[in-house]
């Protein structure tokens, strides 16, 4: 990544070091209120003895095939504080990736990245659908996506709740620059963009995930979040932009495109799509990958290219 990224915080290592001991904690203690012992936890170990078994047939490479037709959105947003070096900035937003679902969701991906120049790219969680998964060939399978991104300014990513801590590192050997609880700011001329990234808020969430909004520095502040689910705490700490995902849209949708499900505790209404919260405008991405069955319904994944724009507020 180049220079023009800096982090804005101090005590990285150490801050990193007690997080890594506090989310590997929280990866290996179920309770009622974390993923196994859960109700929600339960169907979705089912799911995955279904996926599983219809792994081999022909049904199942149907079901991906129609997963992985991928739709790329084109998102203008416009903000009157918007520093002006960074009017017409593009930020390609990649989320829910699900890498070690499908076998060719990496081949997919990188080919559509390939044709789509940003000036940065920012992943905002799930690149893996197992936590549990072997590491390898993950590690693996995005390194050919990043390979073949073209993003001036690099990549940002976050974790999401299939997220393990243990990729952290193979990710930043990737070139990738993870932000955990923790503000980086880029800079052009004597102008600067803030961007907050925070650890999963859905399964993982602490208060350290808070304080890095309440803290995150004066200026213009975009929020890269796994989930849409502290969108009230990016807004009231002065956020202007909230790039999330983890609701796949749904998957499986109604014709009309509303989700069975959204697998959000807070915020449904931000389940899919751009938004708005008081001065925040924030967009839900449908994501790349599946989620454990194979199949999407009404609901094509996306990848998504943000412009930003210095103007009247809005989005389209």
């Amino acid at each position: 990544m180049r220079d023009v990224i800096s982090d804005s915080l101090g005590g990285l290592a150490d801050r990193r070091s007690t997080w890594l001991a506090r989310r590997e904690l929280m990866e290996a203690t179920p309770s009622g209120k974390r993923w196994r012992g859960h109700v929600r936890g339960q169907l979705y170990h089912t799911a995955r003895h279904v996926h599983d078994y219809l792994r081999p047939t022909r049904f199942f490479r149907w079901g991906a095939r129609r997963a992985l037709a991928l739709d790329i959105t084109e998102l203008t947003v416009s903000f009157p504080d918007l520093p002006a070096a960074f009017d017409g900035y593009q930020i390609l937003h990649l989320t829910d990736l699900h890498l070690d679902n499908l076998d060719d969701t990496a081949a997919i991906l990188a080919e559509c990245v390939a044709e789509i120049n940003s000036d940065l790219c920012v992943i905002t969680g799930d690149i893996r659908d197992n936590i549990h998964a072997p590491m390898a060939p993950l590690i693996a399978r995005l390194a050919h996506v990043v390979s073949s991104l073209e993003a001036n300014d690099g990549v940002l990513g976050v974790l999401g709740n299939h997220d393990s801590a243990a990729m952290l590192a193979p990710m930043e050997d990737l070139g990738i620059r993870m932000l955990v609880n923790e503000t980086i700011s880029l800079s052009r001329e004597t102008e600067q963009l803030h961007i907050t990234g925070l650890d999963d808020v859905h399964r993982f969430e602490t208060s350290d995930a808070h304080a890095a909004l309440e803290t995150s520095p004066d200026g213009f502040c975009i929020a890269l979040v796994h989930s849409p689910e502290v969108a009230h705490r990016a807004a009231i700490s002065g956020h202007r932009l909230y790039l999330t995902g983890h609701t796949h849209g749904g998957q499986i949708c109604l014709p009309t495109r509303k989700p069975f499900a959204t697998g959000l505790k807070r915020h449904r209404e931000f389940a899919s799509g751009q938004w708005r919260f008081e001065d925040m405008i924030g967009y839900t991405s449908r994501g790349i990958g599946a989620c454990v069955i194979p199949f999407r319904l009404y609901c094509p994944g996306e990848v998504v290219r943000v412009t930003l724009r210095r103007g009247e507020m809005q989005a389209n």
